[in-house]
């Protein structure tokens, strides 16, 4: 009972303090991405019960003075949450959660003073000389941690445009990030597994720059493209699981000269949604690639719904690709996508589309009536 009290005095507040949805899809090409102090309010959702607060500052007295150390202080199988309040200041570090270390949120005040760099690639070898990185180079790497929330944050690698160099890997079940900027070259966000959630986040990059296995979707983000490669990298190796990304009402973005796909198939079974987005003349007419391998024309699911921007031409994508009816565009809307097993709205589901109903003052059953809503 208490819980809920608590709960509902929350959301509460949310729908007290937001009174509108933050929608760029609309926007000039040119317009800069920034985040929005409102949308604070889902990761708040979920601080209840007791919370603990630690505090990271590298230039005066604090809890610690690197977010590696207050990490390491979190007792292992945490199962409260805990927040470390990461102030501003350029960390040259890189970040480790473990999978025994869940609950944790990570909250920076502003993504662009608080910014976590460093510079590995996946080609070099590890201090003990027992093998190279691999996918392990990330600048922040979450391994089988559940219940991750990033908020407000710069997370970068800055080793160069090739080979891979990871500025996030998030192997996390129920992540949230919230009003961040991950920045790199190739594979820049290795969602590697669980359900996440990305929320006005600004991501870019070159080759790859989105990949993994995930249930992911990215709602109100800007995607910047840095080169002329490929976009996302989504990995299946089974039809009709339960993953794949979703870009919902988000903004696709080239540098000057660059042409782009939208993605190609890490693995046979790949699945990707562009809903409601706007796109930028640097993607090509085709709009997909198959990875030089025509079967996996036969397995991928690539589908766009309601595109537009002078990237938007359904006529000359690729013929495995798909331009989703009305009908068939509801299964990818967030509430159904990010079901549980494609199936059940859990906890943590229902607390995500409480928030989103809260600012955009709509559920979205019919997202033409919500985005007319919202512009008013």
């Amino acid at each position: 009972m208490g819980m809920d009290i608590f709960y509902g005095t929350r959301l509460s507040l949310v729908l007290s303090l937001l009174l509108s949805c933050v929608v760029y899809a609309g926007q000039d090409s040119n317009s800069l991405w920034r985040p929005d102090e409102k949308l604070a309010g889902l990761a708040k959702l979920f601080e209840t019960g007791k919370v603990r607060q630690i505090v990271v500052d590298q230039n005066s007295s604090a809890d610690f003075n690197t977010i590696q150390k207050a990490i390491d202080s979190i007792p292992q199988d945490n199962n409260e949450r805990v927040v470390v309040l990461i102030k501003p200041g350029f960390y040259k570090q890189r970040v480790l959660i473990l999978k025994d270390k869940p609950f944790i949120t990570l909250r920076g005040t502003d993504p662009y003073k608080t910014i976590i760099s460093y510079d590995l690639n996946a080609q070099m070898m590890k201090p003990d000389g027992s093998r190279t990185y691999g996918s392990d180079c990330a600048t922040l790497l979450v391994k089988e941690a559940s219940d991750i929330i990033l908020e407000n944050l710069t997370v970068e690698n800055t080793f160069g445009p090739h080979p891979q160099a990871l500025a996030v890997k998030l192997a996390s079940d129920r992540a949230i990030v919230v009003n961040c900027r991950f920045l790199g070259g190739q594979d820049t966000l290795m969602t590697h597994s669980g359900r996440q959630y990305y929320l006005n986040c600004y991501i870019e990059g070159g080759t790859d720059f989105i990949y993994g296995h995930a249930q992911a979707v990215f709602e109100n983000c800007l995607i910047h493209s840095k080169e002329s490669s490929h976009i996302t990298a989504h990995a299946a190796t089974e039809p009709n699981l339960p993953t794949g990304y979703v870009f919902y009402n988000c903004r696709v973005t080239t540098a000057d000269g660059v042409m782009t796909d939208l993605g190609r198939p890490w693995r046979p079974y790949a699945r990707v949604v562009y809903y409601s987005c706007w796109l930028d003349k640097g993607i090509i007419p085709e709009g997909w690639n198959n990875w030089s391998d025509p079967n996996r024309e036969k397995t991928a699911f690539y589908a766009e719904y309601k595109s537009s921007g002078p990237g938007n031409n359904p006529s000359a994508r690729v013929k495995w690709s798909y331009q989703l009816t009305d009908e068939e565009s509801i299964k990818f809307l967030p509430e159904n996508f990010m079901k549980v097993n494609g199936k059940t709205t859990d906890e943590w589901l229902q607390k995500i589309l409480d928030f989103r109903k809260a600012v955009c003052g709509s559920k979205n059953e019919n997202p033409d009536k919500a985005k007319a809503a919202i512009k008013d």
